[in-house]
């Protein structure tokens, strides 16, 4: 399997890249455009500087040579969801050339795919072809909309590959702010071209390209299917058609033959002057950038002790990492943090449907529920059952407060501690006979026992701890 993956990202600036209406998702259709992004006659396109400086900060990000100088061509072609019969693109000129990404694959090996080019575009108005029964209804408020184009050299071997690159750069441009990275609702997409080899030879194969994948569980499941229909018809001695082909959830069909560079009629667009980007301007740009989610994830693994799971899981949202970062100025330790935000933050996050911005409770007001867990003045499970959802809900109050009044604090006397141990052990002389013969499973039951005798206020991992040594 060769692969290579052209990936397309709708930027989150303001306004449109060459016009000067908002940027929307959901909204009314053919409510947010303008004359320019509906090409009528006379109208001139202007540069989105934001739109720029978003491109150029990708391409610094992914390693590329950023052009001193670029500029946009017109990419020729009939479609109905294109106003003007053409698109603002980049050909001859991109924005940036030669890049790399290292790819960490679940085995724990890292593995490079090279960038070939970054372009910024124009994006396309929408075809909705399951509205009316008779006609294809047509939305232009995406037309126009900042575009980014990342092209990948064909390096890729395996799906599992494709889908960890995907999932990169998904991390990268939220990391970056530049998109949200919604495949679901088409602020990222993905096509891919595929081609087989035989194992020796040199020369790569008729390349087929693969639209319409919404998510990186559909592009594995294409390139799976595609990689499977090119080696039978190949086995069957037919010869493999250059052509466009659109993944259905089950298949890839025939979409229509592959268009070439000379089918689309480029030549430089005339109403854009070339764009120059000074070493100045660069320098700024570089400046700008954060902390990446690849070195991010390689210091929790190695300054954090953290385990690839939870490093992919905090590296997904720069607002997700900055709070767990946050939450360690507080003195909260790197493993409790990830717990809580692997744990009770991220299924908060789900089942309210609530992005990090609007996660209610400041960092330092979780350090301080976590702090009263990790000095065994409350269990960890009165703290994540009962006071975590007390505190989104009434975010002004003190998590000791809420523990006094809940009456959560736990027992402090050793000295009771250690008589309810010893009547749960002299009850129950059979089962510490079968644990210290090996089933250790039974500690559960002990520490469940004291914990009942003591009405809920015994700190159930003193508890444990007490145990695993008088049963020893």
């Amino acid at each position: 399997m060769v692969v290579g993956l052209e990936v397309h990202l709708q930027l989150r600036t303001h306004a449109k890249v060459f016009s000067p209406e908002a940027v929307t998702f959901g909204e009314r259709p053919n409510s947010f455009v303008s004359w320019v992004s509906l090409g009528y006659p006379g109208t001139l396109p202007v540069p989105n500087k934001a739109c720029i400086e978003a491109a150029i900060r990708l391409g610094l990000a992914l390693e590329c040579e950023i052009a001193p100088v670029f500029f946009f061509s017109r990419k020729n072609y009939f479609y109905p969801d294109l106003p003007k019969g053409y698109q603002i693109s980049q050909e001859a000129a991109p924005l940036a050339r030669n890049g790399k990404i290292w790819l960490y694959l679940p085995d724990g090996t890292r593995y490079p795919v090279r960038i070939e080019r970054i372009q910024l575009e124009e994006d396309t108005g929408k075809s909705l072809h399951d509205q009316d029964p008779f006609d294809t209804l047509l939305d232009f408020n995406r037309a126009g909309i900042g575009l980014v184009e990342i092209v990948s050299e064909p390096d890729i071997r395996t799906p599992q590959q494709a889908m960890a690159y995907l999932a990169h750069i998904r991390r990268l441009v939220r990391f970056l702010g530049i998109s949200d990275g919604n495949m679901e609702e088409g602020s990222l997409r993905c096509d891919a071209n595929i081609s087989i080899r035989g194992i020796g030879e040199k020369e790569y194969g008729t390349r087929v390209e693969i639209k319409n994948l919404n998510s990186i569980s559909a592009l594995g499941k294409a390139l799976e299917y595609e990689y499977r229909r090119q080696v039978a018809c190949r086995e069957r001695g037919e010869t493999i058609q250059r052509e466009t082909r659109t993944w259905d959830g089950a298949q890839t069909v025939p979409l229509r033959e592959k268009e070439t560079a000379e089918d689309y009629r480029y030549f430089p667009e005339p109403d854009i002057p070339p764009i120059q980007v000074s070493e100045t301007w660069l320098r700024q740009l570089q400046a700008s950038l954060p902390e990446l989610p690849d070195k991010l994830f390689d210091r929790l693994l190695n300054e954090y002790g953290l385990s690839a799971d939870d490093a992919a899981l905090l590296t997904e949202d720069r607002p997700y990492a900055e709070y767990f970062l946050a939450l360690l100025k507080e003195g909260v330790l790197p493993r409790s943090a990830a717990s809580w935000m692997n744990g009770p933050i991220r299924a908060y996050l789900n089942e309210s449907a609530t992005s990090m911005e609007r996660f209610p409770l400041p960092p330092a007001k979780l350090a301080k529920l976590i702090q009263l867990v990790e000095s065994r003045q409350i269990s960890l499970n009165a703290a994540r059952e009962r006071i975590f959802p007390t505190l989104l809900s009434q975010p002004m109050s003190e998590p000791l407060e809420i523990a006094q009044q809940m009456d959560l604090l736990l027992l402090q006397d050793e000295e009771l501690l250690e008589q309810w141990i010893a009547e749960v052990l002299s009850e129950n002389p059979d089962k510490v006979e079968t644990y210290r013969k090996g089933k250790t499973g039974l500690l559960g039951f002990f520490v469940g026992q004291v914990v009942r005798r003591s009405g809920g206020k015994a700190d159930p991992r003193e508890v444990q701890r007490r145990l695993a040594e008088k049963l020893a």
